[in-house]
C-alpha cells in the first residue's frame, strides 16, 4: 500500500477519535440532567411533560452533535495536525491534494510529507481530543442529583410548596372556602392482568375493570370528616392518617365522584372527577384453515386441517375444540359430539392453535357432516369471558341418482342439504344461551339478529317448494277460509276457480299434496316465529320455535319426492294506453314537504334548545342526570355528567353550554330520510316537460 492511498483512512480514523470525545463530553453533560428534569416534570405536570423535556434533550443533544461534525472536518483536522506535528512544515493540506503540483519540487515535497504524515499517524497518531470538563460535568451531576432529590420529596413538601407558590390563595378563594393541596391515586390493577400498580397525582383517572383505587388527599385545613360522593349514590368515608385522608375501592364501573367535607368549609374547586373504565375484552377468534365455513370433502381426503388464530388483551385461557359428528338421512339423523382441548403456540396474549382430523378414526362417510367449533376462554378472575369461532363444516354429499327424467316438473329430493341447517340454527342458539352469562348485551343482540338472518334465509328456501318468490306478510291467492266470495253468477273466472287449474296462483306452481302443503306452511310459521324472537335477542324464546320447525321437517322428509313445476317469468300488468300520454293523475306530490320531525322520549332535544337560548334562564339538568342514570350505555355517559356538572357550578359559561351542546348532538334520534331535489333540467328537457304540461291541459 502506497503512502497515497493509507494517508486518507487514518485521518478518517483520527477525526473518527475527535467526534467521539466531543459526543461523550455532550452525553455526559446533558443525559443525566435530562433525566432528572423529566422525572421533576412527570411529578409536576404529568407524563406528557416528561416527554416533552425528554424530547427537547434529545433533538439539542443532536444538534450539538452534528454542530461537532461540522466544525470538526478534514481542514480543521490539517490544521490541527500541523500544529501539534512540526515535522509536517505545514503542508499537510498539501499532502492530501488528489492532482500532482506543477513543479518537480513540489511533487517531492507531497511525497516527503506523505511518507511522514503515514509513519506519525502510524506508529504514535497525536491526541486531537478535546479534554473532559470535569469541574462542568461536576457542577452539572450535582445539579441532576438536586433535581433528582427534589422529586423525590415532592409528596412531602407539596403542602409547603403550594402554600410558598401561592401566597394569595386566601384574597383569590371566597371566604372561609377550603383548598385542595395535595391528590394521589394508587391504582392496583387485578392479578391476571400481569400490570404493575402504578401511582398518579390527580384525581381523573383510566383504570382496568376490578382495580383498587387508593385515594390520598390533603387539605389546607382541618375537616371533620371527608367523603367521596359517587354519582350512582353510593360514598366512600375517608379515614385521616396524618395528615393526609386515605380510602380504597375496588372500580367495577366507570363513575364520576365528588369530594365532599364536613366539620370545614366547602372545597374551591367542588367540581366532578372522572374514573373511566378500561373493559377487559373476551378473546378474538380469527379462522386461517379452511377458508369458508362450509367446506365439501375432496375426492381421496383423510383429513381436515383446522387452523385458528386467537388473541387477548391481557391474556389467554384454556382452548376446547368441539366436534359435532352428523350421520344419517331424514328421521334418522345421529348426532355425535366430543370436546379436545388444544395448545396453542405464542406468548400468552397471542396464540395459533393447529389441528388436525382424522376422518377415517372419526368414522367419517358419504352423506355426513362434520361441524367443529373453538372456544377459547380468557384468564379474568372470578369468571372468565369466553369466544367461539364460527361453525366450521365439513359435508361429504350424499350420492343422488338421475330419476324422473322426461316429466314434466324438474324432480327434487324434499330433504336437500341445506335442510339439516334448521339443526345447525338449534346448535348455534344453544351455544348462545350457553354463552349468554359471559358476554355483553350488545354482543347477544348481534349474535341474535346473525342467527335470525341464517333463520331467514332457511325460511325462504323452503317458502320455494310453495311457489313464493317474494317476502310479504299478506297471504296468498286463495289462501285463508276468511276470503269473500266472488259476487255475480256465470263468471269464466269462477269457472276456472271451481274447474281448472290457476297457473297464477302461487300455490298451484308445485304438484305437492294438500297435506304436504299443511306440514311445510306450518314448519315456514315456526320460523317465522323463531327469526322474530332471535330479532328481539330473545334466543330462549325462539328454541322452542326451531324445535318445532325441526319436528315438521322430519314429517316432512318422510315423503320421498314432490315436483316442481317449471313456470316463467310473471311479470305485471302494463297498462300502454298511458305512454306518453302526459297523465299524471296517481302520481304523487314530491313538492310535499317532509313530515316534521318528532321527538322521542329522550331529554336531549328540550336541553338543546334550552342550551342555545341566551343564558339568563337556568337549565334544567335533572332529567339528563335521570336519563344517564337510567341507561347506563349511553355513549360517553362520564363526558355527560362532567360538562353538566361544569354547567352547574356556573351557569352562566358560555363555553360549558357549547361543550354540553357538542357532546347531546350526536345522542339526538336521526331525522328522517330527506328526498333529493330534483335536477333542473335543460333547455330541451324544459321544451319536453311544458309540452307535456300543454297536452295534460
Amino acid at each position: 500500500m502506497t503512502a497515497d492511498t493509507a494517508l486518507l483512512p487514518l485521518l478518517r480514523r483520527l477525526r473518527r477519535t475527535v467526534l467521539l470525545r466531543a459526543a461523550l463530553i455532550d452525553g455526559a453533560a446533558v443525559l443525566p440532567l435530562a433525566a432528572a428534569l423529566a422525572g421533576l416534570a412527570g411529578a409536576l405536570g404529568g407524563s406528557m411533560a416528561a416527554m416533552a423535556v425528554l424530547l427537547a434533550s434529545a433533538i439539542g443533544l443532536g444538534l450539538a452533535i452534528w454542530r461537532h461534525a461540522a466544525r470538526h472536518d478534514l481542514g480543521w483536522l490539517l490544521r490541527r495536525l500541523d500544529s501539534a506535528c512540526p515535522a509536517f512544515e505545514d503542508s499537510s493540506a498539501l499532502a492530501v491534494q488528489p492532482a500532482l503540483p506543477a513543479g518537480p519540487l513540489a511533487a517531492l515535497q507531497q511525497a516527503r510529507i506523505r511518507a511522514r504524515m503515514v509513519a506519525q499517524l502510524t506508529q504514535a497518531p497525536p491526541d486531537l481530543r478535546a479534554p473532559w470538563p470535569r469541574r462542568r460535568l461536576l457542577w452539572l451531576a450535582a445539579a441532576a442529583l438536586a433535581a433528582a432529590g427534589f422529586t423525590l420529596l415532592l409528596p412531602q413538601l407539596r403542602p409547603w410548596l403550594v402554600a410558598f407558590a401561592q401566597p394569595a390563595a386566601d384574597e383569590r378563594r371566597s371566604e372561609g372556602s377550603t383548598q385542595l393541596v395535595s391528590v394521589r391515586l394508587a391504582i392496583t390493577p387485578p392479578a391476571y392482568t400481569q400490570l404493575p400498580p402504578r401511582r398518579v397525582d390527580t384525581a381523573d383517572a383510566s383504570v382496568p375493570t376490578g382495580s383498587t383505587v387508593a385515594w390520598q388527599l390533603a387539605l389546607d385545613r382541618d375537616a371533620e370528616a371527608v367523603t367521596l360522593s359517587f354519582h350512582d349514590g353510593s360514598r366512600l368515608d375517608l379515614r385521616r392518617a396524618g395528615d393526609f385522608w386515605q380510602g380504597s375501592r375496588t372500580i367495577d364501573a366507570a363513575s364520576v365522584y365528588r369530594i365532599e367535607l364536613r366539620g370545614a368549609a366547602a372545597l374551591a374547586d367542588d367540581r366532578g372527577y372522572r374514573l373511566d373504565v378500561v373493559a377487559d375484552q373476551p378473546p378474538e377468534i380469527i379462522v386461517r384453515a379452511p377458508e369458508q365455513t362450509l367446506t365439501v370433502i375432496r375426492a381421496a381426503q383423510a383429513e381436515w386441517l383446522l387452523l385458528f388464530e386467537a388473541r387477548d388483551d391481557y391474556g389467554l385461557g384454556a382452548a376446547e375444540l368441539t366436534i359435532s359428528h352428523a350421520q344419517g338421512a331424514g328421521d334418522q339423523v345421529k348426532v355425535r359430539e366430543q370436546r379436545l382441548p388444544l395448545t396453542g403456540d405464542g406468548d400468552a396474549r397471542r396464540r395459533r392453535y393447529r389441528h388436525r382430523l382424522d376422518l377415517t378414526a372419526l368414522g367419517y362417510g358419504q352423506g355426513d357432516d362434520l361441524i367443529v367449533r373453538l372456544t377459547v376462554a380468557d384468564q379474568r378472575a372470578p369468571t372468565p369471558q369466553s369466544s367461539s369461532s364460527p361453525s366450521l363444516i365439513l359435508r361429504w354429499p350424499a350420492d343422488s341418482s338421475a330419476v324422473g327424467e322426461g316429466l314434466e316438473g324438474g324432480l327434487q329430493k324434499v330433504a336437500p342439504a341445506y335442510f339439516r341447517s334448521q339443526r345447525q340454527i338449534i346448535i348455534d342458539t344453544e351455544a348462545l344461551l350457553a354463552a349468554r352469562p359471559t358476554i355483553s348485551a350488545n354482543q347477544l343482540q348481534e349474535q341474535a339478529d346473525t342467527l335470525g338472518v341464517d333463520q331467514k334465509i332457511l325460511r325462504l328456501r323452503y317458502g320455494e317448494f310453495l311457489g313464493e318468490e317474494f317476502e310479504n306478510g299478506a297471504p296468498h291467492e286463495g289462501e285463508g277460509e276468511a276470503a269473500a266470495a266472488p259476487a255475480g253468477l256465470g263468471r269464466a273466472e269462477d269457472v276456472l276457480h271451481e274447474y281448472g287449474h290457476e297457473h297464477n296462483e302461487s300455490e298451484a306452481a308445485t304438484l305437492m299434496d294438500p297435506a304436504t302443503k299443511v306440514l311445510l306452511r306450518s314448519a315456514l310459521n315456526e320460523m317465522w316465529q323463531a327469526e322474530l324472537r332471535l330479532r328481539q335477542a330473545q334466543p330462549d324464546a325462539a328454541l322452542p320455535y326451531e324445535y318445532k320447525a325441526l319436528a315438521l321437517i322430519k314429517q316432512l322428509q318422510q315423503a320421498e319426492r314432490i315436483y316442481r313445476a317449471r313456470t316463467g317469468l310473471d311479470l305485471p300488468p302494463f297498462d300502454a294506453t298511458r305512454r306518453l300520454g302526459g297523465e299524471r293523475e296517481g302520481l304523487s306530490d314530491r313538492s310535499r314537504p317532509l313530515d316534521p320531525r318528532v321527538d322521542d322520549d329522550t331529554p336531549f332535544p328540550a336541553l338543546l334548545r334550552q342550551l342555545d337560548g341566551d343564558g339568563r334562564e337556568p337549565v334544567a339538568l335533572a332529567p339528563l342526570l335521570a336519563w344517564v342514570k337510567a341507561h347506563p350505555e349511553t355513549p360517553d355517559a362520564l363526558g355527560l355528567l362532567a360538562e353538566a356538572d361544569r354547567l352547574r357550578r356556573d351557569p352562566a359559561c358560555a363555553d360549558c353550554r357549547r361543550a354540553l351542546a357538542a357532546r347531546l348532538w350526536p345522542l339526538l334520534p336521526l331525522p328522517p330520510a330527506a328526498v333529493a331535489a330534483r335536477r333542473r333540467p335543460d333547455a330541451a328537457g324544459q321544451a319536453w316537460l311544458d309540452g307535456l304540461s300543454g297536452v295534460a291541459r
